[in-house]
């Protein structure tokens, strides 16, 4: 039984770019995905269980504010 990327992250410039922020954020390359939306640019989705217990964190405040707890 494989495990969804089931929580979206956001959209990055590229998929180098959406890499480096998984790397940064101690996200496995391999709890991602990223797929194409146009003009270069991709969504980034990770599977949960790689995010830890984010009851208590919104993942995606760091992408969206420029800061990364």
């Amino acid at each position: 039984m494989s495990q969804s990327f089931d929580t979206e992250i956001g959209d990055f410039s590229s998929e180098h770019a959406a890499q480096d922020w998984a790397e940064t954020n101690g996200i496995d390359l391999r709890d991602i995905h990223t797929r194409s939306i146009g003009g270069g640019r991709v969504t980034l989705s990770v599977r949960r269980s790689s995010l830890g217990d984010s009851s208590h964190n919104d993942h995606r405040f760091g992408r969206t504010t420029g800061f990364f707890r």
